[in-house]
């Protein structure tokens, strides 16, 4: 800030001031100075400010309230921060304070509105449509605005327009001694800082040449030079401010150094605006005229609009009459500025607002026009600028243009920021104009861009996960192949796994700028011949080892991969509309989004992974249905086809690990599980028959149909030998090739197949397939297990004893053993790679659990029976355990469509019924805790205690009231009376009521709110049973 160090009587106003309190040439009164300012060694020295101002520390800062402003007191008001600063302070000082100290960071785009400093008028239409454009420039842009900061004029309009959002960032750089309201801002000897915030009154009278803060800008910088009413003073600091912050780089992590473009807007305005856009154009900075809002907007306007012929005609001399009649005897001097203006013409956009002829484009398409056009010739920068703004729509109508034939192999830079920073549409605006995906997205570039993602990603948190060494590491693909093995299943066969010397590889992380990239171009026929062999010779070796994996370097898939692993949804959903194999694409998404999902700490990362993971699921259901609809065979093929570029798996497969409940619940996948469900055998076969023949085989030959286009290889010998009448076999030439064999029917029609007929294969072929079909084989182990329920029960029940073992139990031993082979046989047999997966896999399901529990309770009551004096504790293990394999026989329940449901609705029953336990265990202990100390005090006896805490609160809920125990007829040593019987009556009532009415209705209404929310039970059902 500036102080006055001199005072010097201003004679001008001695008529307005107090003889004993005069005024300074600086504005403020004497009183108003420090008393060692007071005296003036010459006072007949002009007063400046360079002579007679001083610096000093600010005594103005931190946060304004402000009151009597529109909202307040609805809590739409936020705190404003201000600053008061001296005029010649260091620019990089305030940008220190902006971005350090008020946490502003960094604009990609400033936006400089000057103009009219007092209240003008605007036709409420063109003042809708500036203040619209105005904000979709600053939103879509992430700008800064800056404009004088007073509740007056433009600046005003500005704060109206941005009242509503305040994620705009709004600065004001105003001058200090033109400010109302000073003392309420500062510390002195008249006046004394209040408490923070301060508080700015905005519905009082504002004094007399001075001007209220606008409240709806966000920041303040007040400029100060010492003096009181004078005008201008903050112009040349925001001048070099804004020059300032043009000069840093749009993007910290940009490769290209591309300083933050700033515009100025001009809106009516008078002789300093005029000024204003002189020295921006000085500056090299482009500026957009808003012609229809006035005074020096339409003067600037008027001329510009003919700057071809200025100089030629009389429109020169129109403009010199123009300013004469706004400006007076100043014209001259500004007609000058203006003709400096005139010979930067691609610096001068002029943007009709002129509600009579409408509005030709929006404000804010505009603006960023006028910035593009500043770079003219320029084509990269130019899209690079519209690639920070985010702005596709200004890419697609200036920059995409015949004009400017943009040469799609020089876009490398421009790619990888759209990739970097999840810019879809840039990305699909590439492609579409000829961009090759191939080209692009080497092996190289897919790394670097692994090697750039950021350190918050949960990609990056499982790569520092799997590195084997401490310190800093470079990201290869092998390492990536490692991730999506581990996010989809160690099956998956990813193809960075495929070749260790090939996807190992740590390239040097570089970053080639566009112009290099432009001029290297000019020079491709000297030098890169050589590469380009390099590059094809390279090429042709990958393509071996792709042709031997089966999988291929396909871009789209892998920038697809990239962008699952980073879940980015909008650019991940545009690659997976140009991806081959949608629904193996659709699947692989919504495993590895699940798998992050389990291993994200942050919940909102984990539920956006988890939708996203839904809506790649639903993505598979839609492509399902409509394969569905155009061949069911087909799309079953399609379900069961190991996948090369997708890990070697299977649909089916991913979409069971991904446990995609509503994929698999689709017609089409319950079709083909029905399918392979019933193996060679017909469909059309009665379900019910399919018991009888089981037993009976001559009747199987003879009545049961065949579904044999999964064996054409077994079944073609049969069909060659059946008579003629059925089927001919013609040898067809094939052009010098393998004959072909084609099939005709007696009436020529090629589309009979008589292998449906189950008429033409052997007796042993059908024995074959009618017993390897799994719904035979599970009625077969259904059955086998009924026998062994039925054998251990009768062991069990009359045989077991200390005798020696008869030849029974050791069958019922050796069928066990069988069982543990089976168990193991599962486990060898799991498609797993490593042997720990393999059991972790299978340790998984509930039901292998119970298997082991039932084996080892098994082993452990027969190694009990070989311990003499320990038969009882054996039986009592092997009875245990045939309960656990009765138990076991629920899950042949599972296949059926009626029972199957039933299990399912118990499981979740069940969960529900642990937590209801933890509820009622409150009232059964307080109850019988209190019971027993009531009415039996000072028992020692731990079982005592235990019958009478817990088993007798445990069993009343249930009837059994235990009455003789608590109004006994006879008391005895053993069995004493209770001290207070009618106590225990009283608890007793209260406790059944609870339990019995309270409790347990309330486990009914849990339980049926699970029915109801699984959908096993709807609002009908529940009016109907009511």
């Amino acid at each position: 800030m500036r102080v006055c160090n001199r005072f010097t009587e201003d004679k001008n106003l001695h008529f307005l001031s107090d003889p004993e309190d005069p005024f300074c040439q600086c504005g403020k009164k004497k009183s108003c100075h420090e008393p060692q300012y007071h005296q003036n060694d010459d006072p007949s020295e002009p007063w400046s400010v360079k002579t007679h101002t001083s610096k000093s520390p600010t005594n103005a800062y931190g946060e304004i309230e402000f009151v009597g402003a529109a909202g307040w007191g609805q809590g739409q008001q936020k705190l404003r921060k201000y600053v008061r600063v001296d005029y010649e302070t260091d620019p990089k000082t305030l940008m220190d304070l902006i971005q350090k100290q008020w946490n502003l960071g960094q604009p990609k785009l400033l936006i400089s509105v000057t103009g009219g400093g007092i209240n003008f008028p605007l036709n409420s239409n063109l003042k809708d449509v500036f203040r619209k454009g105005l904000i979709e420039a600053a939103r879509s842009t992430d700008a800064w605005i800056i404009t004088g900061g007073f509740n007056s004029g433009v600046m005003k309009y500005v704060g109206e327009a941005v009242r509503d959002y305040a994620s705009i960032v709004v600065i004001g750089i105003s001058t200090w001694g033109e400010l109302d309201q000073q003392e309420a801002l500062t510390r002195g000897k008249c006046n004394k800082l209040p408490s923070s915030p301060v508080i700015y009154q905005m519905d009082q009278k504002e004094r007399l040449g001075q001007l209220r803060l606008d409240p709806n800008h966000t920041h303040f910088i007040l400029v100060d030079d010492g003096t009181t009413g004078k005008l201008g003073t903050a112009i040349k600091l925001r001048s070099v401010l804004e020059k300032q912050i043009s000069e840093q780089n749009v993007t910290r992590e940009s490769d290209d150094k591309l300083n933050i473009p700033t515009v100025c807007v001009v809106v009516e305005g008078g002789v300093h605006t005029i000024w204003t856009v002189k020295e921006a154009v000085k500056n090299g900075t482009p500026c957009l005229i808003i012609d229809g809002s006035g005074r020096a907007a339409d003067i600037l306007a008027y001329a510009f609009d003919n700057h071809s012929k200025y100089f030629s005609t009389d429109i020169k001399r129109k403009t010199g009459e123009r300013l004469r009649a706004k400006f007076g005897n100043r014209a001259q001097g500004l007609q000058n500025m203006i003709e400096e203006c005139i010979k930067e013409p691609s610096l001068i956009n002029v943007y009709k607002l002129d509600a009579g002829h409408g509005v030709s484009t929006d404000i804010d398409v505009a603006i960023l026009h006028a910035l593009l056009k500043a770079k003219k010739g320029n084509c990269i920068d130019q899209l690079h600028l519209a690639m920070v703004w985010n702005r596709v729509d200004v890419a697609e109508t200036k920059i995409f243009t015949v004009e400017n034939n943009l040469m799609m192999a020089n876009l490398n830079n421009s790619m990888r920021y759209a990739i970097e920073h999840d810019l879809p549409n840039f990305l699909e605006l590439f492609i579409e104009n000829g961009v090759s995906m191939k080209a692009y997205l080497t092996e190289e570039e897919l790394t670097t861009l692994y090697r750039r993602i950021t350190k918050t990603s949960r990609l990056y948190c499982m790569l520092e996960e799997n590195k084997k060494t401490d310190g800093e590491y470079n990201v290869t693909l092998w390492m990536i192949g490692q991730i999506i093995q581990q996010l989809t299943m160690d099956t998956y066969k990813p193809l960075y796994l495929s070749n260790k010397k090939r996807f190992n590889q740590e390239y040097p992380l570089t970053a080639v700028s566009e112009k290099e990239v432009l001029h290297e171009s000019d020079n491709s026929d000297h030098c890169g011949c050589s590469s380009r062999l390099f590059a094809i010779l390279n090429h042709n070796s990958q393509k071996s080892e792709e042709q031997q994996s089966g999988a291929q370097f396909h871009p789209i898939r892998e920038l697809f991969l990239y962008a699952i692993l980073l879940n980015r949804r909008e650019i991940a959903r545009k690659l997976w509309e140009r991806i081959d194999e949608p629904i193996a694409a659709a699947l692989t998404a919504s495993k590895m989004l699940k798998a992050m999902a389990g291993k994200e700490f942050d919940q909102d990362q984990e539920k956006s992974m988890i939708e996203h993971a839904d809506i790649y699921e639903n993505l598979a259901i839609e492509v399902l249905k409509e394969c569905y609809n155009q061949g069911e065979d087909r799309t079953n093929d399609m379900m069961e086809r190991k996948m090369p570029n997708w890990g070697q798996a299977t649909c089916l497969d991913m979409a069971f690990q991904a446990k995609n409940k509503k994929f698999i619940a689709q017609s089409a996948i319950q079709n083909l599980l029905k399918e392979i469900w019933m193996g060679g055998i017909s469909d059309e076969n009665n379900y019910w028959k399919l018991w009888l023949y089981m037993f009976c085989p001559p009747m199987m030959a003879l009545c049961v149909q065949f579904r044999e286009n999964k064996y054409r290889k077994e079944c073609q010998q049969y069909a060659e030998t059946v008579n003629e009448h059925h089927q001919m076999i013609v040898r067809v030439d094939n052009g010098g090739g393998p004959p072909v064999t084609e099939t005709v029917g007696e009436h020529g029609d090629s589309d009979v197949d008589y292998r449906d007929s189950g008429q033409h294969l052997s007796f042993l072929l059908r024995m074959v397939l009618f017993y390897t079909a799994p719904v035979i084989k599970f009625r077969l182990y259904v059955l086998a297990h009924l026998a062994f329920l039925f054998l251990f029960s009768f062991i069990i029940l009359t045989e077991f004893s200390e005798e020696q073992v008869r030849w029974k139990e050791w069958l019922l031993i050796a069928w066990v053993g069988t069982l543990c082979l089976e168990e193991f046989r599962q486990i060898a047999q799991n498609d797993s790679i490593s042997w720990i997966n393999r059991f972790n896999h299978w340790f998984n399901d509930l039901w292998n659990k119970a298997d082991l529990a039932t084996l080892l309770l098994f082993w452990i009551g027969e190694t009990l029976r070989t311990i003499p004096g320990m038969i009882g504790p054996a039986r009592i293990f092997l009875a245990l355990d045939l309960m656990g394999f009765f138990m076991r026989l629920l899950q042949s329940f599972s296949v059926s469509a009626r029972l199957g449901p039933k299990l399912i609705m118990i499981a979740r029953m069940m969960k529900d019924l642990l937590f209801f336990a933890c509820i009622l265990a409150v009232f059964l202990i307080s109850y019988g805790i209190t019971s027993q100390a009531i009415m039996f005090p000072n028992v020692t006896d731990p079982l005592s205690l235990f019958k009478g805490i817990f088993y007798k609160s445990y069993f009343q809920m249930y009837g059994e009231l235990f009455r003789d125990d608590i109004q006994p007829e006879e008391c005895t040593l053993d069995s004493p009376c209770p001290e207070y019987p009618w106590m225990g009556i009283i608890l007793l009532g209260i406790y059944m009521m609870l339990s019995n009415i309270l409790l347990l209705n309330l486990l009914i209404a849990m339980f049926r709110y699970v029915l109801l929310m699984d959908g096993y039970l709807t609002a009908e059902h529940i009016h109907d049973a009511e």
